[in-house]
């Protein structure tokens, strides 16, 4: 599925999620019983702690419905119902989506969530409704219980009080639409838990995403012992992944571990954040055959595509630009564009961009230029790396801050540190040190992260060598090599972006002293 498909479906959940959240608040916020009585019904059904115990208890046939819809649900797709029908689910990613625009730089990250905890409180909640007739346990942390605590002990009396100013003061005027309804407040200590339920799935959303649900929900247990075995579930595509991390970033119930490309699928709510985020695709829904997982996508005639790769994109490069064709991209004589970090890959660049030179004017080292043919017709005049005019500053994320259209993605300076955009090549015969037997060291004393240092050479002389899981591409080297007109160095484009290994922090030896300046 394409990432705009996967767009739209995201786009459906959460309209999903807040039609369910609204239709699940005004079943509770009706003292007018407006709402038709049958409706009501059938959409509690799916609440999965009081039906269930409605169902063992009564065996009522709308309960049962609506259980055998959620597990069918559940069976096929995962704990969907966690992001869509779940009131406090819905709640929780409010609350979330409110903290992270205060604080955007807040990320996730895997971790392995305390199941064992939430299937004890399952198992523990289970004997009591087999020896007491009561879920205990479910009363305290049952996501729509306390939802509905929530709202009719704060909501409610707000909405009784609006109502009976507004039919007091239409009563002034004849229109007695609206009539007189007591105001109750609850309990002191009902309102105190149910503020601290709110307070506790409130701090835990902003700060650990959707550990309520994969800790203490005894819903969020049932589903997940039942999401094991979905027909459905997301994977990781190891053809497509390249190491970005940017799903488990994303990922609030924290069960993508980017690392190891996999997806703790009994803790996965199904948000969908994870496929609007990767930027090459490689998270996806895949079919489950036999107690394995499709993670290769489907087989296509290769034989076709190699003739059009090899035979169509050079003849159709030809009537562009006088160039060449590489893994499909066409590209200058001289070597394949190198798009900026954020990009995550060319092809993705090329098909955002919308070539509008906000990040060419605001490039504090010029090193952002518009390119010409490189990336084809119909990129003509996107921007590239040209290291002849500058190098992309270490510290830098002013192109990711200010693109509109996402081409560039915002990244964390951090994060960007790491952004492999490219690999610097030594041509040793151009390098000054072999052509000409003098000392130069411009490119590693440039080099930011010290991908590039010097190893002995001849006598006294070093000469310069690459670590390629250090290099970033950020073309510090190529713009400081003063070997002409053919830069000794030049950083060789990764078409799609990877990721650096975090340089080594040097520490003084032993007995050294940081001498204090007199100043």
């Amino acid at each position: 599925m394409t990432k705009s498909r996967w767009k739209t479906t995201r786009k459906i959940r959460v309209a999903v999620s807040l039609s369910f959240l609204v239709l699940t608040t005004a079943i509770f916020l009706d003292p007018w019983h407006l709402m038709p009585p049958q409706f009501v019904k059938y959409l509690t059904s799916l609440q999965i702690v009081p039906v269930l115990l409605k169902s063992v208890m009564t065996g009522g046939a709308v309960a049962t419905g609506g259980l055998i819809f959620v597990a069918v649900m559940t069976l096929l797709f995962g704990r969907v119902y966690c992001s869509t029908i779940c009131p406090i689910g819905t709640l929780q990613d409010i609350i979330g989506k409110l903290s992270r625009k205060i604080n955007r730089r807040k990320r996730f990250k895997y971790y392995k969530s305390p199941q064992w905890l939430q299937y004890s409180i399952l198992v523990f909640g289970a004997a009591a409704v087999l020896f007491s007739g009561s879920m205990i346990i479910g009363d305290l942390l049952d996501p729509f219980s306390n939802y509905g605590r929530l709202t009719s002990g704060f909501a409610l009396p707000v909405i009784l009080f609006a109502n009976n100013v507004l039919a007091a003061f239409l009563g002034h005027f004849g229109i007695y639409l609206l009539y007189d309804i007591p105001v109750h407040i609850h309990e002191i200590g009902m309102l105190f838990f149910a503020f601290l339920f709110l307070a506790v799935v409130a701090y835990l959303s902003v700060t650990e995403g959707r550990l309520f649900c994969n800790s203490f929900c005894p819903a969020g247990g049932i589903l997940s012992l039942m999401s094991r075995i979905s027909a459905v579930r997301l994977v990781i595509r190891d053809d497509a992944c390249n190491d970005c991390g940017a799903c488990d970033r994303v990922c609030k119930a924290e069960c993508i571990d980017s690392e190891a490309r996999r997806i703790d699928f009994s803790a996965c709510v199904s948000c969908f954040d994870c496929l609007r985020a990767c930027p090459t695709n490689a998270v996806e829904y895949a079919a489950r055959f036999g107690g394995g997982v499709r993670t290769q996508p489907a087989e296509f005639d290769q034989g076709r595509r190699e003739f059009f790769k090899n035979v169509g994109v050079p003849a159709a490069a030809l009537l562009v630009a006088p160039g060449v064709v590489e893994s499909g991209i066409v590209v200058s004589s001289s070597r394949q564009p190198i798009s900026p970090p954020g990009s995550t890959s060319v092809g993705r660049f090329t098909s955002l961009c919308t070539a509008c030179h906000l990040c060419v004017t605001s490039c504090p080292t010029n090193v952002l230029k518009p390119s010409f043919l490189e990336y084809g017709l119909a990129g003509m005049s996107q921007p590239m790396m040209k290291y002849e005019y500058g190098f992309c500053n270490y510290d830098c994320t002013v192109c990711g801050d200010i693109c509109p259209t996402g081409a560039i993605m915002k990244t964390h300076t951090a994060a960007k540190k790491l952004i492999q955009i490219g690999n610097a090549r030594l041509n040793k015969d151009e390098c000054i040190v072999v052509a000409k037997k003098k000392d130069c060291s411009a490119c590693s004393e440039h080099c930011p992260t010290k991908a590039v240092h010097t190893v002995p050479y001849e006598g006294t002389l070093l000469l310069p060598e690459v670590d390629d899981s250090l290099c970033i591409g950020c073309g510090a080297c190529e713009n400081a090599c003063p070997v002409l007109p053919k830069k000794a160095i030049i950083v060789n484009p990764k078409p799609v972006h990877g990721t650096a290994k975090k340089p080594a922090v040097a520490k003084p030896k032993t007995g050294e002293g940081i001498k204090e300046f007199p100043f």
